[in-house]
């Protein structure tokens, strides 16, 4: 048998190469959030459609697959995965190089079970509720305002930029002192912990071989090992393998867990404990469940009463992005244009300052990890996500009786063509049929009148347009197109 110094040195081994791991898929996230070249496109979407909130709410199988390993060997998704949790992580043991400082053990609270049963009912109430609690979203909101300030200073930032760093700032201080303490209240690590409850295998402790020497409890990023009365509290535990590297006399390690024998006070907290957090997890995963089957039931989720912005393509419509955008500023990252951007709110929003949308770029949907956005291929060249209105006293054709032309030239459906000002005028000026629309900003980002003569105002539900306006009207079979006036997506 392997000797307790060569066994702590090969869970030395597998702590080291757990969590570089866990901080190579850290860097992806990084890179993703900060970076806009588009050779990192399949790596974002790979990513972003990995999240176990996002196909929570899709309804995909990855959830389930982690909750089936979280069910038979512990919480390796926490471990590894979560961009959020390893950034924790780092930044704690980080300090502790700098300064010293050790953790001790963390009472085990159950008014954290609360947090996933709040989440739960904001997925079908209030979405609102959810936002501030996913740690996606969190990493996501705190990467890209850091990348913002980084590229852009700190000058006329709006305050959604500010509210977001304070919020990623207080987490990462937090975890500086003490570890991974957002973690404790994350309601994804909390419906995990409910399924470690029946795990065969986890961490285990053998109580009559640990000293209670402590090393353990200092070296934990979770707080949860007790050392003096020997408990681990499972649940908690994120398996960094750290605590099985520090013990010298081997009394942790990885592997079955057996039942405990007692059935005293302590035990039965623990046990109460488990099923505050299988109710929790229900109620949390109940709640994506219950908006999916039952849509009718989430009412009006117009928080604006109007909607004085442009959603991004394929929010279909007011009700259905709120409910469902947990603000993680995927789309923001992904944007190739930086048009969609975070202003007064976590929702993105379409701003056509820095250029305007692309006609075949599907990026922000692709990236969407929740389908919160969703287009169907071919559904964006024809997805109406405003409508523009052109002002031709503005024009520079009237104002100035110069040639132009801009805005026809790049707007793809042609709703915008030139035509003579008079019969027999080689001047002309731009004609708008307004049916062909799509909102992509185009005209409103190249016209060169001052003040501008186009506006695009943000509709709800976007709607299907005809497609690209025929050149000749008289060629082909194109007068139903000509007579449409708008259609729902098919989905």
């Amino acid at each position: 048998m392997p000797s307790k110094k060569m066994k702590r040195l090969a869970y030395r081994l597998l702590f080291c190469g757990r969590f570089f791991l866990a901080l190579g898929v850290l860097a992806l996230f990084i890179c993703v959030y900060f970076s806009s070249l588009m050779r990192w496109a399949d790596i974002r979407v790979f990513l972003m459609q990995m999240q176990f909130t996002g196909t929570l709410m899709r309804g995909g199988v990855f959830c389930l697959i982690v909750l089936l390993i979280t069910a038979l060997a512990g919480r390796w998704y926490c471990s590894v995965l979560c961009p959020l949790g390893t950034l924790q992580e780092a930044v704690w043991r980080i300090s502790r190089l700098i300064s010293g400082w050790n953790t001790r053990f963390a009472p085990h609270r159950r008014l954290r079970f609360l947090v996933p049963a709040v989440a739960g009912i904001g997925f079908v109430v209030i979405p609102s509720l959810f936002m501030p609690m996913d740690p996606i979203s969190n990493f996501g909101r705190g990467a890209r305002s850091v990348y913002i300030l980084f590229t852009e200073g700190v000058a006329s930032k709006p305050p959604m930029i500010w509210a977001m760093l304070g919020v990623f700032a207080v987490i990462l201080m937090f975890s500086a002192a003490k570890g991974r303490r957002f973690c404790d209240w994350c309601p994804v690590g909390t419906v995990l912990g409910a399924f470690v409850y029946v795990a065969p295998f986890g961490m285990r402790l053998k109580k009559f071989t640990c000293v209670s020497c402590g090393r353990c409890e200092r070296g934990c990023p979770m707080n949860c090992i007790d050392s003096k009365n020997k408990v681990i509290h499972e649940a908690r535990c994120v398996l960094c393998l750290r605590c099985a590297g520090t013990c010298a006399v081997g009394a942790l390690g990885y592997g079955a867990v057996l039942p405990a024998k007692s059935a005293g006070r302590r035990e039965f907290l623990r046990k109460s404990g488990g099923v505050l957090a299988s109710l929790a997890g229900v109620i949390y995963l109940g709640g994506a469940g219950a908006r999916r089957v039952f849509p009718d039931l989430m009412g009006s989720r117009d928080i604006y009463g109007q909607i004085p912005f442009i959603m991004p393509p394929g929010a279909q419509d007011i009700d259905w992005y709120l409910s469902n955008c947990i603000g993680c500023q995927a789309c923001v990252a992904a944007c190739p244009m930086r048009i969609t951007q975070v202003t007064d709110s976590p929702y993105p929003e379409i701003d056509f300052k820095n250029g305007y949308c692309q006609y075949n770029c599907m990026e922000c949907a692709r990236v969407c990890p929740t389908g919160a956005l969703r287009l169907e291929s071919g559904m964006k060249q024809r997805t109406r996500i405003g409508l523009s209105a052109l002002d031709t006293t503005k024009c520079v054709v009237i104002t100035m009786g110069e040639a132009c032309g801009a805005c026809a030239e790049v707007c793809p459906p042609g709703a915008l063509t030139m035509e003579p000002v008079e019969a027999g005028s080689i001047l002309t000026q731009p004609v708008f049929y307004e049916e062909y629309c799509m909102g992509c900003g185009g005209c409103i980002h190249v016209c060169p009148a001052e003040p501008n003569a186009f506006e695009i105002t943000g509709v709800t539900p976007q709607t299907l347009t005809p497609g690209m306006r025929p050149t000749d009207p008289q060629e082909g079979d194109d007068d139903a197109g000509a007579h449409f006036t708008g259609g729902d997506f098919p989905f």
